[in-house]
């Protein structure tokens, strides 16, 4: 009886060398909610940017159907690639959702942010390569480690909207940086078209883009930006004097380095 009280009172004295398991359930719930919320914000508008193709996909049916009736048969096919371009878009967008949904870690990992931006470099380094665009690295030595989370999908959103702004070639050039109070600063500068400067604000808004028609969503920087702001941190985009843009993602320091 005495060794066992004796082996009770040491762990009561050490414990952090029994990690609470109701404590890790609870931080992977949150780390959850926070993923959840990011998609939850953009809910509404997701609906109503699907329900305008959804509403025209149905019209053009009819018309087709009509058409045939009446074998008015010119009709139909211009009805149809209308058709065809509206199921385009949602597929983009649902896409695009599907691709925030992955991530290769547990939401409570603290890992060195370059293992995160590694990772997320080799996701989409096919589709560099094939564009002849050259990735460089200037890791700063020695940051804190960051709650990996959603992180990832942060990386590779921003790399591979540097990438879609480069089909001719060109460089991305990703550094990371020590900031006050022990932050950490990530970014990303391309040599890409850049960005019309009445709009460096609101290619964060959800479905606001500067691509062609039926080439982007506009869902990626806002998801970016919700991410990001889930870790109380900011994310900007300016052009740069030299060309192309630059995408800055600031993240304070973590609460359990």
């Amino acid at each position: 009886m005495g060794d066992r009280k004796e082996i009770q009172s040491n762990r009561n004295d050490n414990p952090q060398n029994y990690p609470s398991k109701e404590n890790s359930d609870a931080g992977n719930r949150l780390a959850e909610t926070e993923r959840l919320a990011a998609v939850g914000k953009l809910a509404s508008r997701v609906a109503h940017e699907l329900n305008n193709p959804l509403d025209g996909i149905l019209r053009y049916i009819n018309l087709t159907i009509r058409a045939i009736e009446n074998e008015n048969l010119e009709k139909p096919k211009e009805y149809l690639a209308q058709c065809r371009e509206g199921l385009m878009r949602m597929i983009q967008i649902v896409k695009e959702l599907l691709e925030f949904s992955r991530c290769p870690y547990s939401t409570q990992e603290f890992l060195p942010i370059e293992q995160i931006i590694e990772d997320a470099i080799k996701t989409i380094n096919t589709k560099a390569e094939a564009l002849d665009v050259k990735i460089h690295r200037n890791y700063h030595a020695e940051l804190p480690k960051i709650r990996s989370g959603n992180l990832f999908q942060v990386f590779y959103n921003l790399t591979k909207n540097a990438l879609d702004a480069m089909p001719q070639g060109g460089e991305i050039r990703i550094s990371t940086y020590p900031a006050k109070d022990n932050a950490v600063i990530v970014e990303f500068r391309d040599t890409g078209t850049g960005l019309p400067p009445e709009n460096t604000e609101a290619i964060f808004e959800p479905f606001f883009t500067t691509k062609e028609k039926g080439k982007g969503t506009g869902l990626g920087l806002a998801i970016c930006r919700d991410i990001v702001n889930s870790y109380n941190g900011q994310i900007t985009a300016r052009n740069s004097p030299e060309g192309g843009s630059i995408f800055t993602v600031y993240l304070p320091a973590p609460a359990n380095p």
